[in-house]
């Protein structure tokens, strides 16, 4: 690659004159657009437009472009930024404007250091297919090369406005080229966390925010009433507060555990605050869906407790901005449903940040002296991944057997977007092992699921539904492949054709889907509408539902409504072998719960017995009683 230049970069102005390229862009608070980079400039800052508090400094900086292919490239990027579009194409954002800067850096670069040093006029499918195969050894993750080819077409998608030179050459036309433009938007790559990893994670966050925080705020109150004092009056000894917590005797989650008193210095306790404000984000992340940029605009005072007839608390509100899918930039209210983990954080991070701070995730530091902005993203990964390296080397010097577990012999790397995905996995699977209780944790589920998706355009219902899609069709292979001839119920024959035309149509006769892709494809287009349940197997029909079917827009086919299924009187179900020991199991348990002692209240005592009889009736109509 063609050694940077080093000296300031100007250029010829376009015809129009050398504009501001950041005009006709919503400007940051503090920031005129008469301040802001002309197109002569050789570096273009583009703080004056970022309108997220967690978004970092960042800038174009063409004296980092090959020579000769910084007209070009000022042309583009004048372009993306609020020139005149190709037809069709939309503004890209200013971040995403960014990192296509690097990728074309990188990539004129390149074509700069080939024999003959070409134009990009001159380039063939050949010299596109010799890149692509470039970036195979510099970017071994296949995300960041797809970012990188996905910025390179950008030259040949804007070469109707391109006049110093343009790339003739579609890249999609080089065979090695890679799916990331044919991919579809819809489709979610980020990793879950593994539930081997997000259990004990969970638990010690949990520990942490409750158990240690008073202790560190103690302290972190001491040190900052230190640093008043001494300004005041002049300095004055150090405190040093008892009771912080140095060493637990016993694992997480240990009534009899209790803290060794220890002294604790000023970075030390500072060091623990940090800790306290990683474990904070990770517990609201995971139990409210909320994205980074919505996580970084909390406030003080941004939870509700709502409370019951009795006064008891039942449900838990946070309000922040939100941006992805809404109009307006510098972001749209938004309230999301929380638990009451998520809020016992968000009090903790109030008392974290000096007082006056507006914002709950800024970066602390012990020098007493805020930075600008909330904690960049780069920052908060950091932040969550030293929570996991604290736990294990607080485990391992202390003998303790409560380590957040490798991952296919490595610590898990954990990123802000993970939460989010992984939230969804467990609300559309819905394990049992995280959270103690699987019935308190469906209901949190239930609750900011409803919550989450009723508040912008997040588009996390969508995320919800295609796990929940997934899981569906791994239900619907086994029951096409080994259990349709075992259905009982009023649906039974319906279900057997339906699952048989599945079967037929998808052609796995001896296969088995192992790709959850192929699997969303396929139900896609031969989605036989059967739902399996714990209880029942619905074969939807909508003129025959009993349930509220409902429908996500106009342009999509009804579906039933789990919440409303009335399925001892529905037509639509129908039995597996494993619905009918469900179904007889709880008639042994409601049966086994009338004769207990002492007796139930009357009324409750009738509804169980109807419920009872009821499940006998329709096991004995079925033929599906054992």
């Amino acid at each position: 690659m063609a050694a940077a230049l080093t000296h300031a970069v100007r250029t010829p102005a376009p015809r129009s004159g050398d504009q501001f390229v950041l005009a006709g862009r919503p400007l940051a608070e503090g920031h005129v657009l008469e301040d802001t980079a002309r197109f002569s400039d050789g570096v273009w800052p583009l703080a004056p437009v970022l309108l997220q508090r967690q978004q970092a400094r960042t800038r174009l900086d063409f004296t980092r472009v090959a020579p000769g292919f910084v007209p070009v490239l000022k042309e583009l990027f004048a372009a993306m930024l609020s020139g005149q579009l190709p037809p069709n194409e939309p503004r890209p954002k200013v971040m995403s404007v960014r990192r296509h800067f690097t990728e074309l850096v990188r990539f004129t670069g390149w074509v700069a250091a080939r024999p003959g040093r070409p134009a990009l006029a001159d380039l063939r499918v050949d010299d596109v297919a010799a890149y692509a195969l470039h970036l195979r050894t510099v970017l071994p993750a296949e995300s960041s090369r797809e970012v990188a080819q996905s910025s390179v077409r950008f030259l040949y998608r804007y070469r109707t406005v391109l006049t110093c030179d343009r790339l003739t050459t579609d890249p999609l036309a080089c065979e090695h080229w890679g799916n990331s433009t044919r991919r579809g938007r819809a489709e979610n790559t980020t990793h879950r966390i593994p539930e081997q990893v997000m259990g004990p994670l969970l638990a010690w966050c949990l520990r942490i925010v409750d158990d240690l925080a008073p202790d560190i705020l103690n302290a972190l109150d001491a040190h900052r009433a230190h640093h008043a004092a001494s300004l005041a009056q002049g300095r004055v000894p150090i405190p040093r507060p008892s009771g912080i917590w140095p060493h637990r005797a016993q694992s997480p989650g240990s009534a009899t555990s209790r803290p060794v008193v220890g002294r604790q210095g000023r970075l030390e306790t500072f060091a623990l605050a940090r800790l306290l404000q990683g474990a904070c984000y990770i517990l609201i992340a995971h139990l409210s869906g909320m994205r980074d940029s919505e996580i970084k605009h909390l406030r003080p005072g941004s939870t509700r407790t709502l409370l019951d007839g009795s006064g008891r608390p039942y449900r838990w509100t946070i309000t922040s901005l939100a941006f992805k899918g809404e109009h307006d930039p510098s972001g749209t209210p938004a309230t999301w449903i929380i638990g009451a983990p998520a809020a016992r954080a968000v009090t903790v991070l109030e008392r974290l940040q000096p007082p006056g701070t507006d914002l709950l995730f800024r970066c602390l530091t012990h020098r007493h002296r805020l930075k600008p902005g909330a904690m960049t993203l780069r920052s908060s990964n950091e932040l969550i991944n030293h929570v996991i390296t604290w736990i294990n080397a607080y485990c391992h010097r202390h003998g303790i057997n409560d380590t957040i577990p490798d991952v296919n012999g490595a610590p898990w790397n954990l990123t802000t977007r993970q939460f989010r995905r992984t939230l969804a996995w467990y609300i559309a699977r819905r394990p049992g092992g995280v959270i103690a209780g699987a019935v308190q944790y469906r209901h949190l589920g239930i609750q900011m699921f409803e919550g989450y998706a009723g508040t912008s355009d997040s588009g996390f219902r969508a995320e919800v539904e295609a796990e929940q899609a997934i899981k569906r069709g791994e239900h619907l292979l086994a029951l096409a492949t080994d259990h349709q001839h075992d259905l009982s119920g009023p649906a039974a024959a319906e279900a057997t054709t339906r699952l048989a035309d599945f079967h037929q149509r998808t052609g796995f006769a001896g296969s088995v889907i192992t790709d959850d892709r192929r699997l969303h494809r396929v139900l896609a287009r031969h989605d036989p509408e059967v739902y399996p349940g714990n209880y029942v197997t619905c074969v939807f029909n909508p003129d025959k539902a009993l349930c509220r079917p409902r429908t996500a827009s106009h342009d999509e086919r009804p579906r039933p409504a789990p919440l409303d299924c009335q399925p001892l009187e529905c037509r639509n179900v129908a039995l597996t072998p494993g619905n009918a020991t469900a179904l007889a199991a709880e008639e042994d348990r409601l049966h086994k719960q009338l004769g207990a002692r002492p007796t139930l209240p009357p009324a409750l005592h009738a509804s169980l017995t109807r419920r009872r009889d009821a499940i006998r009736r329709f096991l004995t109509t079925t033929g599906a009683a054992t």
